[in-house]
């Protein structure tokens, strides 16, 4: 048998056709492995990355345009601490540098540029060591560098160090990836005219807990001072306009256990006409009867499973395999709701926002479904800005309890004499986390601002992204789309060759 199989020249042909086919695929996989292990070893990576540029966007020039419009027309100015030829030097001093003059260029009657060599002359900026840290609100001395960076405008100034102009990898000065420069020095000449910036006050008395200070940067970006407060034994300060409450995890005092309820605070505060009151929690957020008492009169309830066997609940868990980012799908893309006032609200905003460890909410009982994704219940109005996926399920207890449509993002507004007031619920901490904030890809940072500038009526640098050094798209891919084109890749040139190896057979029989 053996004999005739090798004089049969047809079959001889096929066998070595096959054979071939398994040496080149043998052969390929043993040179890439060896050439992606010597390229590991001696850094054989080219860059295939286009030049960068960071030249000013249209967005930026006219977003400083009706900064100062709505200004009319002050003039501020920013003050480099060192010569120009030796800003120009250094590539990251160098991009800053090009960015202000080219602000200057577009807006010469508003905006000037000054470069003082404090290396010879200290004393041309020694007025400026003095100032107030927008975080803390405390008067601190500022130990001014070459590489500082002064924005001042009447009875004004702030010095920002060059560090602030960029985005680190996890927080690590060392590892330099985007170029935030555009947004933040515009940030700061808005900042720097508005001598009647809002404050935000984010509470202090409910055992919250800070993952990152991102939020806080981008609240300064938008242009508010930035306080703490304890609701329960601090005056709320009449400049304040919005109060948030991030990832608390005890609960609020009501008028049942004490004479100062603050339920009775936060509705005095939002009596007032343009005031708003923000919650972030997660899954993992204990159950809080007061904060959800609360909320729920502002049409935001909290979904939950209850074992009927020991009568304990448990909340909701949202996964979406399908739009998830991670291998357990529960770091979720939210699907934007179209329709109604919420569409408005959302509108422009193409990027989309990720909802890490989220919980479900719904619409709280005595909410009336208008059929465009809000609620009413007298003069209060729900809207459920962002939802989970046609392909979500949310677990409780390890069991699957409830479907898409789950709230991820919620915006309830209240009617008063004058401008609405808000309360405004996001059912993921991490939704305001820096690797989502920080991102040229996410949409979480413009939310935010669109949201703010919403019930605050404020400008906000919305759209003003930061540039990657490299790209960063493929942050964008789900786990889903990742096991497809996995999938695909893997078995295209295998199907491919197969395809080829068995033509090659069946045409040396027929021959």
């Amino acid at each position: 048998m053996k004999t005739k199989f090798i004089r049969n020249r047809k079959m001889r042909y096929g066998g070595i056709a096959a054979l071939l086919t398994v040496l080149v695929i043998a052969v390929t996989v043993m040179a890439n492995a060896v050439f992606s292990t010597l390229a590991k070893r001696y850094a054989w990576y080219g860059v295939m990355l286009p030049e960068e540029s960071y030249e000013v966007t249209e967005d930026c020039y006219a977003f400083l345009g009706e900064v100062f419009a709505q200004n009319g027309g002050a003039k501020a100015e920013i003050i480099f601490c060192d010569k120009p030829e030796n800003l120009q030097k250094e590539i990251t001093q160098a991009y800053l540098y090009e960015t202000a003059t080219s602000l200057a260029a577009r807006y010469p009657e508003n905006l000037t540029v000054t470069c003082h060599d404090i290396w010879t002359n200290p004393n041309t900026v020694r007025a400026y060591t003095e100032g107030v840290d927008p975080v803390t609100g405390q008067t601190v001395q500022t130990k001014l560098k070459s590489t500082s960076v002064i924005i001042v405008a009447q009875d004004y100034h702030r010095v920002y160090a060059l560090e602030e102009f960029y985005v680190f990898k996890g927080g690590n000065s060392a590892d330099v990836w985007a170029y935030n420069g555009e947004k933040k020095l515009a940030a700061g000449v808005m900042r720097a005219l508005d001598k009647n910036a809002p404050t935000v006050c984010l509470t202090k008395n409910h055992g919250e807990v800070f993952y990152d200070y991102e939020l806080l940067y981008l609240l300064d970006d938008a242009g508010y001072r930035i306080g703490y407060i304890d609701l329960y034994n601090d005056e709320i300060p009449e400049n304040c306009h919005m109060i948030i409450s991030y990832n608390p995890n005890s609960d609020l005092v009501s008028d049942d256990v004490s004479e100062i309820s603050e339920f009775d605070i936060l509705n005095e505060f939002l009596a007032k006409e343009g005031n708003s009151f923000w919650v972030l929690l997660e899954n993992g957020t204990p159950k809080l009867a007061n904060y959800e008492a609360y909320l729920a009169e502002w049409g935001v309830a909290f979904d939950y499973y209850t074992d009927n066997a020991t009568g304990s609940s448990f909340r909701y868990m949202v996964q979406d395999p399908s739009q998830s980012l991670t291998s357990d799908g529960y770091t979720i893309y939210g699907k934007t709701v179209q329709s109604g006032a919420s569409g408005q609200i959302l509108q422009g905003l193409d990027r989309r926002a990720v909802f890490k460890n989220a919980t479900s909410m719904s619409a709280a009982a005595g909410f009336i479904n208008n059929g465009d994704g809000s609620y009413t219940k007298g003069n209060r109005t729900l809207y459920s800005l962002y939802e989970s996926g046609e392909n979500a399920v949310s677990w409780a207890n390890g069991k699957p309890v409830g479907g898409n449509g789950a709230m991820l993002m919620t915006l309830s507004e209240q009617k008063t004499a004058g401008e609405p007031s808000y309360v405004g619920v996001i059912a993921s901490v991490d939704f305001s986390a820096e690797e989502f904030l920080q991102s040229a890809v996410y949409g979480n940072g413009d939310t935010l601002l669109r949201a703010f500038s919403h019930v605050g009526g404020n400008l906000t640098p919305e759209g003003l992204t930061i540039k990657p050094f490299s790209s960063q798209e493929i942050s964008s891919i789900t786990t889903a789309q990742i096991l497809q084109w996995t999938l695909g890749l893997a078995l295209t040139p295998a199907v491919l060759i197969t395809l080829i190896a068995v033509a090659v057979l069946l045409k040396r029989r027929r021959a």
